[in-house]
C-alpha cells in the first residue's frame, strides 16, 4: 500500500508493537489475525494522508505511537513466553511465516504450531497484564 519497503517496514514494526501491547482488547484469539491487520492497512492509510498533507512527514513520527518503553515491555514480556511459544510467534508475526511453514521448520503438524500460536498470544497478554500495562490507547 505505501509503495516503499522501509515506510512499509517502519509501519509493520510500529503497529505490531502496538498491537501486541494492546492485545487485551482482543475478546478471541482467533481474530488477532484479522485485527492486527486492520491496526496495520489503518495505518498505512494514516500514512498516505500524512504524506499528501507533508511530504515531509515520515510514516510512525505521530505522537502516541509505540516508543522505546513499549518495546522494552515487550521484549521482556516475549522474554518470558516458553521457548515452545516464543518461537512460533516470532516466526509468525515478526517473519511474516505460514504456520504450514513454521511447522515445517520445527518439524510439528500445522495444528500444534496453530495451537501454540493460541497459547502464545494468551500467554503474552498475561505477562503484558502482570506488567501493569496502563496504556489508554
Amino acid at each position: 500500500m505505501l509503495k516503499d519497503r522501509h515506510d512499509a517496514e517502519d509501519v509493520t514494526q510500529q503497529k505490531m508493537l502496538k498491537g501486541f501491547m494492546r492485545i487485551r482488547e482482543v475478546r478471541q484469539s482467533e481474530r488477532f489475525g484479522v485485527w492486527i491487520g486492520q491496526i496495520a492497512r489503518h495505518a498505512c492509510i494514516d500514512a498516505i494522508r500524512r504524506r499528501k498533507r507533508d511530504p515531509a512527514v515520515a510514516a510512525g513520527d505521530r505522537p502516541g505511537d509505540a516508543g522505546p518503553r513499549d518495546h522494552r515491555r515487550l521484549e521482556a514480556a516475549l522474554a518470558g513466553l516458553e521457548a515452545d511459544y516464543r518461537v512460533p510467534l516470532l516466526l509468525y508475526y515478526f517473519n511474516g511465516r505460514s504456520t504450514k511453514s513454521i511447522a515445517a521448520t520445527l518439524g510439528l503438524t500445522q495444528g500444534t504450531v496453530q495451537t501454540r500460536l493460541s497459547r502464545a498470544r494468551r500467554r503474552l497478554r498475561a505477562l503484558l497484564e502482570a506488567q501493569g500495562d496502563t496504556t489508554d490507547e
